[in-house]
């Protein structure tokens, strides 16, 4: 009696497993089990970071930010030491300075101008130097002028009295004519009187000497006016030559100052140019990032990058590592669920992305390291929002992604292990 009431919970119990375990066996064969691609990722900063670098390299001077630090654009980073360019530039606009006044002055004698028109360049420049040498290049330009005048007002006179002479001459020509008329007149009386035989012939040979000293006299006097003339036509011209003199000189001046100012205002432009980058800005607001120059002294070569700014108003990237087998379930476009491991899990929700890219290929971080593929995972809107207060998202911070994968049954899971080692077994390799 015992054993016949011990077999019907022993039934039971046998009837409850075979029934657990055809539930089991068809829920294993037809219920569909979501996967799941999980994949290691961060933050990307490449993609986003910005190079902060000094065309010219050089010394530091001084380090005006630190790492990590929030920057605003405009704001400085670094000054670079410019004692040499500032030594450099003053030597060059000493003799830039030197040819611009000077061509000032030679331009005015050229154009006949009364007072001097500097560049701007030089009387906008707080170049002490500057000041000094326009000053001496206008009293040369007033020296000069009065130098001109003068020379100019002597001649004027020498003129005057070369005309006194000349009339004075002219003068005498015609008090010579008019004797010589009176004389003609004289000689016609006396030749009639002698060819009647009532005059002698003395008086007349007298007056013909007369006559024949006074025409000697006139072609003197005529010698000496056209001499005059001469002299006053050579002053004019002298008069004339001191205004073309200065012109010409002061063109072929400016002709040889031509190319000496051009090669110093480029040189002082570049002198310029590198002085206003020894003072390296934010170009845009954000966070340094990789910090390389940290002090002062520090040596940089020309191009080298001094840090990395991460700018603040662009989007935050996520790079995911996927590994070769789990590829034909990653795709652009699919959702993913970001857990953000570098938050304590219990205060940090997961927060929500999408893939952007995948690379066509892998890539390998070192020769014989494991293979992997790049994706891409934006995050969605508002999802940094979620984030509890004073958290936020940084460039670097690790990331789990996992990508909702295909559907499988449980006996899928199973019987594929032993599918793939059939597959291989038996088979050489």
């Amino acid at each position: 009696m015992r054993r016949r009431g011990a077999r019907g919970p022993v039934l039971a119990g046998l009837l409850t497993l075979v029934a657990l375990a055809l539930f089991l066996g068809v829920w294993g064969a037809f219920a569909d089990l979501t996967g799941a691609v999980i994949a290691a990722g961060q933050i990307e900063v490449e993609r986003n970071r910005l190079p902060v670098q000094n065309a010219d390299g050089g010394v530091i001077a001084a380090v005006q930010t630190e790492e990590g630090q929030q920057v605003e654009a405009g704001d400085v980073l670094f000054e670079f030491d410019t004692e040499t360019a500032r030594s450099d530039l003053a030597s060059i606009e000493g003799r830039l300075f030197e040819i611009m006044a000077r061509r000032a002055r030679y331009e005015a004698e050229q154009d006949g101008a009364d007072t001097l028109t500097f560049d701007p360049v030089l009387t906008s420049s707080s170049n002490p130097v500057a000041a000094t040498l326009m000053d001496g290049q206008r009293r040369l330009f007033d020296a000069r002028r009065t130098a001109q005048a003068n020379e100019a007002e002597q001649l004027a006179r020498q003129r005057e009295q070369v005309g006194a002479q000349i009339r004075g001459l002219q003068a005498q020509a015609a008090g010579a004519a008019a004797q010589i008329a009176l004389l003609d007149t004289q000689i016609t009386s006396q030749q009639d009187l002698r060819d009647r035989g009532l005059a002698q012939a003395a008086t007349l040979t007298a007056l013909q000497r007369q006559r024949a000293d006074l025409a000697g006299q006139q072609g003197a006097i005529a010698a000496a006016i056209a001499e005059a003339q001469g002299r006053d036509a050579g002053l004019a011209l002298a008069a004339l030559k001191l205004g073309d003199d200065r012109r010409e000189q002061a063109i072929s001046q400016l002709r040889d100052l031509g190319p000496a100012e051009s090669d110093l205002v480029q040189k002082r432009a570049q002198l310029i140019r590198q002085i206003d980058r020894a003072t390296v800005r934010a170009p845009v607001a954000g966070t340094v990032y990789g910090l390389v120059a940290t002090a002062p002294q520090t040596l940089v070569r020309p191009g080298e990058t001094l840090l990395y700014l991460v700018p603040r108003d662009r989007p935050l990237e996520i790079t995911a590592r996927i590994a070769p087998r789990d590829i034909d379930q990653v795709h652009p476009g699919q959702e993913v669920l970001l857990r953000l491991t570098a938050f304590d899990q219990r205060r940090t929700p997961e927060v929500a992305g999408t893939i952007t890219r995948v690379s066509a290929d892998t890539f390998r971080d070192q020769p014989g390291g494991p293979s992997y593929y790049r994706a891409t995972v934006a995050l969605d809107p508002g999802a940094a929002k979620t984030l509890p207060e004073g958290l936020r998202l940084i460039p670097g911070m690790p990331v789990e992604v996992q990508v909702r994968g295909a559907s499988r049954t449980l006996f899928d899971y199973f019987l594929k292990p032993l599918g793939d080692f059939f597959a291989h077994a038996f088979r050489e390799t």
